[in-house]
């Protein structure tokens, strides 16, 4: 091998130089035939330092090596002050020399100049530094091992491994210096000269079939609104390489986390939130890890691609496989009915995307893509002479007249109280139901699986009708009024619940089925028939919207049942806090401190025009959060589907990035111990993509030691003391307050409310905050179970008679 290669060396300091100098002057006669020097300073070869006991042991190994060769080299050293200079002198020398490649390049950062860089800002600055060599066509080995950077020795506030660089402390020591710089050039000699298969420039895009194919059809079906979210394996990583390029091409988001499971929960937040498909990308053996999340994906038809890496069925018993002569997750797959396609043939590639794409448009779910290494590398896709497949957007079911006639007869001519509780909704569907509401004297309440459906707050006044939550936890105080007379279900003639696109599961009401049969008059809207209740007394199979557009053409309410259908909706408003929302006790209760959050950011929505997305989690607190706090959007909720501790949490991952908002999210302590910490893959998000500083995020961990829905149950229920079980130990964080990856990080302590405290943490942009509330256990209010409702703290007539409450499980 007879190559011509310049060695960068980016430096102010003359010893670092020299030292480097030092090295080339011992290999001199062993490998290079010819060394020129280009530097700011005379350095002779010759005026050596004695080496030291660790430098001579790695030239003795470097020689050793190199003796085992004939490659001859000539050398060019181009000393500069900083990168862009580096590029003129390099372009210099290419236009002078017939073949010439820029090869090892040594920066020192560790002078004052350089020292506050960030580990990201290096990464750009070597991008920069490369492309800006391809631009004056200056060929460059671009390798692992093809770039080290030299930074001082300091503490760092976070550890990030860097993408584009070797980093390296400059180390004291001049001995160790010199080996060091020796070992760097050696592992650069080995992979990029001694290595055949590396050539200069040889920097070719990741190219993927598969992720043409994918992406490609998520852009013709969301004019590009979907996100990538992956976590690596060795089988996926060039999948993701390519996938990764092709996202940022486009502008698509690209999110990770901490674990599947995470990347499962932002999919489930982002689809629920603004119906954004993804693709995930999982290595092999993993498809155990999304949790019940998986099945929260399927049950909310969740669009979009999960390709997981898999192993031939006639390997035997393959590493990670979940393909093996004992289990086949194919068959856990489809007992779960999630459709699925799976591919070992490459020539099958095509038609088995094909495949997925058509299983995708039957809205099923997610569509999982089982894949082997031989499809996986497939870098291009084969032309076809099959037939294309034909790929429509189903249309919107529109109402039959026939069966939309009773619930208009139930609206215009009905009862006097009709509450009314929707599923999921676009947010054009929402004005449009809160319209028709508002002319038909119609209670609104959402659910703790859909919190903000029907926000509290629109355009920053309150919304008309809302009477709050209504569900098997955290039912509002107004919404037990409006439905009840002296403690008792109001009679069945007099009232009427209406479910607008849900299938009226367990969690949307704190009510039995045999109470939802028995004693009201149930109208439900959906538009799948097979998710129509058995107790509903009117069935309409229809899209939401489309529903609402017929009825809204149809509304003729006499103006006299309008004014008493608002005058029970303003008595069942009249009501009282219950008092432990009132005494700032320590530690504070939970309706305390939601109770005092709750009217500061009324008052911020009403005076300033507060907008924030709510994310709640699996537990009381998330509960009280549904409950007790305004809302100006739909938010995301872990009580959807399996009602899973950790899901929220998670989920702020992938919607600090894809939100528009200001971000509020709630988890309690059980929950949190659930799962990792997400503020490591937030900051690295951040690196990776750029910080959003035109926004706050705020996550508030409420801390009660205890797992306190089960404990209210045993306590409250069953009449039970608290146990082993329901316990949880918190061990005090540090509080602190630094600039990461382009956020200002807060971590902070909450024993009391300090509401101007609180209100400049919330205005503050670019910052995230990191709250630990310390609270106590309580079991009053909140609605946690029909047995609260009528204590002592919130009762407001004379004592009740003895209410008999079923023991069912929480």
């Amino acid at each position: 091998m007879d190559v011509c290669v310049s060695i960068i060396v980016v430096t102010r300091n003359a010893d670092f130089f020299q030292a480097g100098a030092s090295v080339i002057s011992d290999l001199q006669d062993a490998l290079f035939d010819e060394v020129t020097i280009d530097s700011d300073w005379d350095v002779p070869l010759a005026a050596m330092p004695e080496p030291g006991p660790h430098y001579l042991k790695v030239r003795d190994r470097a020689m050793r090596f190199i003796k085992g060769g004939e490659d001859r080299i000539s050398l060019h050293v181009v000393q500069a002050p900083s990168l862009p200079n580096a590029v003129d002198r390099l372009a210099s020398v290419q236009r002078n020399r017939d073949v010439h490649h820029v090869g090892m390049a040594y920066v020192d950062y560790s002078g004052p100049y350089h020292a506050e860089r960030s580990m990201a800002e290096i990464d750009r600055d070597l991008r920069d530094f490369y492309a800006a060599l391809r631009e004056r066509r200056v060929t460059a080995f671009e390798t692992p091992s093809s770039t080290a950077v030299f930074q001082p020795q300091q503490p760092l506030p976070y550890q990030v491994h860097p993408l584009n660089f070797i980093r390296c402390v400059l180390p004291s020591d001049p001995d160790i210096l010199r080996a060091q710089l020796l070992c760097l050039w050696m592992d650069f000699y080995e992979l990029s000269l001694v290595n055949r298969r590396i050539r200069a420039g040889d920097r070719a895009k990741p190219t993927s079939a598969l992720a043409d194919l994918i992406g490609n059809f998520l852009d013709e079906r969301t004019d590009r609104r979907w996100t990538l979210q992956y976590y690596t394996g060795s089988l996926v990583s060039s999948l993701i390489s390519a996938f990764e390029t092709l996202a940022e091409e486009r502008g698509i988001p690209v999110l990770r986390g901490p674990s599947e499971h995470s990347l499962a929960c932002g999919a489930m937040a982002n689809w629920q939130l603004y119906e954004m498909p993804s693709v995930t990308i999982i290595t092999s053996g993993m498809i155990d890890e999304f949790r019940g999340t998986l099945a929260n994906l399927c049950e909310a038809r969740a669009r979009g691609f999960v390709i997981c890496a898999e192993q031939k069925p006639a390997q035997w018993y393959a590493f990670q496989s979940t393909i093996t002569p004992e289990n086949d997750s194919r068959e856990m797959l489809r007992a779960r009915r999630i459709p699925y396609v799976y591919l070992d043939d490459p020539a099958d590639l095509q038609r088995g995307v094909e495949r997925a794409l058509r299983l995708y448009d039957e809205s099923l779910g997610p569509v999982f893509i089982l894949a082997t290494q031989q499809v996986l590398n497939v870098k291009a896709a084969e032309k076809t002479t099959a037939e294309a497949p034909s790929l429509s957007v189903p249309a919107l079911s529109k109402p039959d007249e026939s069966t939309l006639v009773p619930l208009v007869e139930l609206i215009n001519s009905g009862p006097s109280r009709l509450l009314l509780q929707p599923g999921r909704l676009r947010p054009e569907t929402m004005r449009l139901l809160v319209s028709i509401a508002d002319r038909a004297g119609i209670a609104l309440v959402d659910s703790i699986i859909h919190p903000g459906t029907v926000p509290t707050h629109l355009d920053g006044a309150p919304c008309p009708n809302h009477l709050g939550t209504l569900s098997v936890y955290g039912f509002s105080d107004a919404v037990y009024r409006f439905l009840h007379r002296d403690g008792r279900i109001a009679p069945r003639d007099s009232q009427a619940l209406i479910f607008l696109g849900d299938k009226i599961s367990q969690v949307v009401t704190p009510f039995t089925e045999a109470k939802l049969h028995r004693q009201f008059q149930i109208a439900q809207v959906i538009d799948e028939p097979g998710l129509i209740a058995p107790f509903a007394d009117i069935a309409l199979v229809a899209d939401p919207h489309e529903a609402l557009l017929a009825l809204e053409s149809r509304l003729d309410v006499p103006p006299d049942l309008r004014a008493k259908r608002l005058a029970a909706i303003a008595a069942a408003r009249d009501g009282h806090e219950d008092l432990s929302s009132c005494l700032p006790s320590l530690p504070m209760t939970p309706n305390y401190f939601f109770g005092a959050l709750g009217r500061l950011l009324t008052d911020m929505i009403e005076r300033e025009g507060y907008d924030f997305t709510g994310l709640y989690d699996v537990g009381r607190c998330g509960v009280s959060a549904i409950r007790n706090l305004p809302k100006t959007r739909t938010g995301f909720s872990g009580w959807y589907g399996r009602a899973l501790m950790g899901d929220a949490y998670m989920a702020t991952l992938a919607l600090a990035r894809t939100c528009p908002t200001d971000l509020l999210t709630f988890a309690g302590d059980g929950a949190r111990a659930l799962v990792p910490d997400i503020l490591p893959s937030l900051l690295e998000n951040a690196l990776s993509s750029g910080p959003r500083r035109d926004r706050t995020i705020s996550i508030f961990v409420l801390s009660n030691s205890g797992l306190s829905a089960i404990n209210s149950y045993q306590e409250r229920i069953l009449f039970n003391r608290t146990s082993r079980q329901m316990r949880v130990l918190n061990i005090a964080t540090p509080e602190s307050d630094r600039d990461m990856c382009g956020y200002r990080v807060v971590t902070r302590t909450i024993d009391l409310f300090d509401r101007e405290a609180m209100q400049r943490a919330l205005r503050t942009r670019g910052r995230i905050n990191l709250f630990t509330v310390n609270l106590a256990h309580n079991n009053e209010g909140d609605g946690m179970s029909l047995a609260h409702v009528n204590g002592w703290q919130q009762h407001q007539q004379a004592r009740p008679k003895p209410m008999r409450v079923a023991r069912e499980g929480i």
